[in-house]
């Protein structure tokens, strides 16, 4: 039996080699802890579960509710109102939406008929994504009496682009959307010929594209949760993500990929220094629980344990707490017919760089009349608004010039009227600097002062003290602290070395009509056709800064150049696959929009979809 069960063992951890099954699974039991101990505030999984998550479902916390029932038992009963209570009063315009909603409801157990309904209603409605959450609906047994389970499987066979992999548009593979695709279709992995062929491709076309520090990039950002998606479909398939050859690049694997966005607090950001970032950290939570479930032998993060089940729980079976809880410390060739525009003036604005980081949806709101004529400065912005106060920072910049454009109506005067006066905000020692000054050397001289009583007369400590102080000049000088109202309004410069101009316009359309927000303009307009000259290197992104500045409208965005945010309206605001995307002459580029550098002529629109483009016309 002894030389039996040694000549078996090798052959079974052969065996298990060959289907991507690894002996050694990293244990990622510690990451699910400190992610659940970052959003519960150290509370029980339980009272995160009936408070917080129940508090904000239908809005962000289907994802983590999915991955708690895929990971252990509890009682969903809470939720399962709040989220039924949302739906009741919401109208969910996107298909992949209400599929995402049937999902959530679906694994906490309950038998609503809201499930089925949006299967018959939206799979296949709005492209690939409803047909990769309606697959997932069919593989638990739900019904659709238009499309079974196999037409889902086979319309997204035949949507697998030549390179192996799946994309919203285009031509090229996406990664997120190759993963996703591959988790739907992994259930029928080993039992459809055609499904193990199409995914294999699409295996090598996700090993090709991961990068040397084990992760991946969208977009051309380096990104968390493109390389989640690629774990969570190796996890689906029964494959080990974090230590299968074709994904080991330089030594660096998935899971090295991954922690490279673990923020210290435990949670995830979207890129590397951008901090915590919500969608990455529910990624992050349910591909470990993907992961975990393909150790355990308990199959796709998809296939749910709870379907029909909605009864109260025996015991808690998620990794134990911590015992101290961690502290809560889109993109060239011909231009479109361009809208008729009017130059109205160039002017010369003093620019800086912006990044904003803001905790809420509600901010300072600066807005243009129509027909009123305005131009401001671009300048970095730190934003942060904490219960109702909002501080502004501002530093260094550059100067650019801005020419504001402005389709004439019927209603608007064929004389074009002057531009309005700016205030003079060149006093670089306003009152409050001055005050600074005077108190930096009254506390320079009275500790020079105290050091001669007390004699500490050594030469070196009054150098000291009269480098200390020089620094906090120096930083006095440096600092530039600014209302909304300076700005948005500073005296313009003279643009130089400009290599002809662009147009730019920032719409809604998709939100126009549906939803209800004073930051929704009625047409959908949030910027009209716009003429911005150019210098040679720019790029969407500044002309972007530059083009909101000038017009007071408010641009979040962090590290990478990745828009999160136009005129208060943010990604994942409206569902899922909801955010800013970009055209340049009618196209999506497949760079980010700080590295797409523009020519003269070129016609830009920054767009809001709810589909991630599908909507876009």
């Amino acid at each position: 039996m002894k030389k039996i069960i040694s000549v078996l063992i090798p052959v079974l951890i052969l065996v298990m080699q060959c289907a991507g099954i690894s002996v050694h699974a990293e244990d990622v039991s510690g990451y699910i802890q400190e992610i659940i101990a970052y959003k519960s505030g150290g509370d029980s999984v339980q009272n995160w579960i009936d408070g917080g998550l129940s508090e904000y479902a239908g809005i962000t916390s289907e994802w983590y509710i999915l991955a708690l029932s895929q990971s252990g038992n509890y009682d969903f009963s809470a939720y399962r109102e709040a989220l039924q209570n949302y739906l009741d009063t919401t109208e969910i315009y996107s298909a992949s939406s209400r599929l995402k909603y049937a999902l959530a409801m679906a694994s906490t157990g309950t038998d609503s008929p809201y499930i089925e309904e949006s299967l018959e209603n939206s799979i296949g409605q709005q492209g690939i994504m409803s047909w990769i959450y309606g697959l997932h609906l069919l593989n638990n047994g739900y019904v659709c009496e238009g499309c079974s389970a196999e037409d889902a499987v086979n319309q997204l066979l035949s949507m697998q682009l030549d390179d192996g992999g799946w994309a919203i548009m285009g031509t090229v593979g996406d990664i997120d959307v190759t993963a996703m695709t591959v988790q739907a279709l992994a259930v029928h992995y080993w039992s459809n010929d055609a499904v193990r062929e199409a995914c294999d491709r699409a295996l090598d076309f996700l090993s090709e594209r991961q990068l040397s520090y084990g992760g991946y990039q969208s977009f051309g950002t380096e990104n968390l949760e493109s390389t989640a998606q690629v774990v969570t479909a190796l996890s689906a398939l029964g494959m080990d993500a974090f230590s299968d050859d074709r994904f080991i690049k330089d030594g660096a694997t998935l899971l090295t990929g991954m922690l490279d966005f673990r923020q210290p607090d435990g949670s995830f950001g979207h890129t590397r220094d951008g901090g915590f970032n919500e969608t990455a950290t529910i990624q992050a939570f349910y591909t470990f629980i993907a992961y975990q479930r393909m150790q355990n032998g308990q199959g796709s993060l998809y296939l749910l344990d709870n379907i029909g089940t909605a009864e109260l729980p025996e015991e808690e079976t998620i990794p134990p707490e911590p015992e101290e809880p961690i502290p809560e410390v889109m993109q060239n060739p011909e231009n479109p017919e361009i809208p008729e525009t009017t130059v109205i003036r160039s002017t010369e604005t003093s620019v800086i760089v912006t990044e904003t980081v803001i905790s809420t949806a509600s901010g300072t709101e600066t807005s243009t009349s129509s027909g009123t004529e305005t131009t401001s400065s671009v300048q970095t912005e730190t934003s942060t608004s904490v219960s109702g106060t909002s501080t502004t920072s501002a530093t260094s910049g550059t100067e650019t010039s801005v020419i504001v454009t402005e389709s004439l109506t019927e209603t608007q005067n064929s004389e074009i009227s002057e531009l309005p006066d700016f205030p003079d905000n060149s006093d670089n020692f306003p009152v409050w600097k001055k005050i600074a000054f005077a108190v930096i050397i009254g506390g320079g001289l009275l500790m020079a002062v105290i050091f001669w009583i007390i004699k500490k007369r050594n030469w070196k400590n009054y150098l000291v003290i009269g480098i200390l102080m020089l620094t906090a000049c120096g930083i006095v000088i440096v600092i530039r602290i600014q209302t909304p109202e300076e700005y948005y309004h500073q005296s313009p410069v003279q643009k130089e070395n400009a290599i002809g101009s662009v147009t730019i316009t920032i719409r809604c359309d998709t939100l126009a009509g549906k939803f209800e927000s004073e930051y929704i303009p009625e047409d959908g307009i949030i910027l009209d056709v716009t003429e911005i000259p150019i210098r040679e290197g720019d790029t969407v992104y500044q002309i972007l800064t530059e083009t909101a500045q000038a017009c007071g409208i408010q641009v979040e965005h962090g590290s990478n150049y990745y828009i999160s945010g136009i005129q208060y309206l943010y990604e994942m605001q409206y569902g899922d696959l909801s955010g800013w995307m970009y055209r340049v002459n009618g196209e999506l580029p497949s760079v980010g929009c700080g590295e797409y550098l523009l020519h003269d002529g070129d016609f830009i629109e920054w767009l809001y979809t709810c589909e991630i483009g599908n909507d876009l016309d």
